[in-house]
């Protein structure tokens, strides 16, 4: 016996409309297999309308804020499209991708603002409180674990309108400091001007509250010094803050942290550091200059080549800095003591220590004993083209902005060594004007005349490479 179901004047048997409800569903379930299997399906539209399909369908928002750079190419080629994270997205989000340099992206979603410089990726509640964001590419792994953690906030969340409330009544634990800090901390780049300015003014009374409240050790853990880190960068402080101050007096806690948030929070250092020179330049602030440029050595990482140290690279934010302030005292002090220190440097010394890193995988390497030589010729070779290049550029420099004859005889020095190491023509240039200002003046036109001779030797050679490259 067959069940018949009257629909718009047809009758449809029973079994035939479980058919039917079943070819619909397949088709649906395959669309959102097929939709995860290409990856994460992006909406087209504005974040109000994404807020609007998240609530209509009981999921979060995802939103990739993106630009041309390096970065958002990756994880658009690498990550979105992989099936794991696509059907995983399509489960839990309503997902839209913004670039903040298309002209057509900004005028389309003139309803989210971000004010950071770099990529990142958001997630949010469907009413548009933001659950959390990161300015890093990640692999699939690690944004699928970021989106589980929003998942997992979003399920007992608190808006900052209500923790703006618990906090001002006087629930304020180191708890609930430190939650409403980084929450705080979050939403600090998104809004209007409005928005943005208040986040700011009460991030900076909740961590500073938080922060002057904790002792030394409590200070120096991973997780508080990570969000005194974020918090100085994302609010654009510099280095004569008192809070990067009480950061810098806590650097050495970095040795017991996990080393990608090591990396994370020494690069995060570094642009403060750079922000904070440039301030100074722009103020002619030498106090601000020097804070930041004493900021380096604490967070110094060794890296493994041994050619350079921070002693080098901090003289180096004080040579730029004189100059551009016209101290040429102060100038002259920091750029002989810099050049000094590379011609003091002891290439023989160096290869051997980069050869002997090499010969500890010498079981692996298997080297004949000529390629052993030819590593080492050309290990040697590379650092004495580096001394050759400081001692030329910075003796340049140094050419160009001191007058003094005596002082002169200095550039003559790290020149003359530089072009026993090279016969860069450059250089030869640069070593004849010299000799001319200090009254050299056969000397210098002997010099000039050579480097026009190895320029045309360096054409002449550049044209028979080329010749013997098309006949091969």
């Amino acid at each position: 016996m067959n069940l018949y179901i009257k629909t718009r004047n047809i009758l449809i048997p029973f079994n035939a409309i479980k058919k039917l409800i079943l070819l619909a569903f397949l088709c649906f379930t395959t669309q959102v297999f097929a939709q995860g299997e290409r990856g994460i399906d992006f909406i087209r539209g504005t974040f109000e309308n994404a807020q609007k399909l998240a609530k209509q369908q009981g999921k979060l928002v995802f939103i990739s804020y993106e630009n041309y750079g390096g970065n958002s190419r990756w994880m658009n080629q690498n990550v979105f499209p992989t099936s794991e994270v696509g059907i995983f997205f399509a489960e839990n989000f309503v997902s839209l991708k913004i670039n903040s340099e298309s002209l057509r992206d900004k005028s389309a979603n003139s309803d989210f603002k971000y004010y950071g410089a770099s990529s990142a990726y958001f997630f949010f509640t469907a009413d548009g409180e933001l659950i959390y964001k990161s300015h890093f590419a990640s692999n699939p792994k690690d944004l699928l674990s970021d989106a589980n953690r929003a998942i997992r906030v979003s399920e007992n969340f608190l808006s900052l309108d209500k923790l703006d409330k618990m906090f001002r009544k006087g629930e304020q634990s180191p708890e609930m400091f430190y939650l409403y800090s980084l929450r705080r901390l979050q939403a600090v780049n998104v809004g209007s001007n409005k928005e943005r300015e208040k986040n700011i003014k009460e991030l900076d009374k909740a961590i500073r509250g938080y922060i002057l409240g904790l002792d030394k050790k409590s200070l120096a853990s991973e997780q508080n010094m990570l969000l005194l880190c974020e918090y100085l960068y994302e609010t654009n402080k510099t280095a004569d803050d008192e809070l990067f101050k009480i950061m810098v007096a806590n650097s050495e806690s970095l040795k017991g942290f996990n080393e990608e948030n090591a990396i994370g929070l020494r690069q995060r250092v570094s642009r403060i550091i750079d922000r904070s020179f440039n301030q100074a330049v722009l103020n002619k602030n030498e106090e601000l200059m020097n804070n930041a440029v004493a900021a380096i050595s604490p967070f110094w990482y060794e890296r493994s080549t041994p050619l350079y140290n921070k002693e080098m690279v901090m003289a180096s934010y004080k040579i730029d800095f004189y100059e551009v302030t016209k101290n040429w005292d102060s100038y002259s002090r920091e750029i002989t003591s810099y050049l000094n220190r590379i011609d003091a440097i002891d290439t023989e010394a160096l290869t051997n220590q980069s050869v002997a890193e090499y010969k500890k995988y010498e079981d692996k390497l298997k080297f004949t004993p000529e390629e052993w030589t030819m590593l080492r010729d050309d290990i040697f070779n590379g650092y004495n083209e580096e001394v050759a290049y400081q001692l030329r550029l910075y003796g340049w420099r140094f050419a160009q902005n001191i007058t003094d004859k005596e002082q002169l005889k200095l550039p003559l020095k790290w020149l003359s060594k530089s072009l026993r190491i090279s016969e860069n023509p450059i250089a030869m240039k640069t070593y004849s004007q010299l000799l001319y200002k200090v009254g050299r003046e056969q000397e210098a036109k002997k010099y000039a005349e050579d480097a026009v001779k190895v320029a045309k030797g360096q054409v002449i050679a550049r044209d028979f490479r080329e010749e013997d490259s098309k006949n091969k």
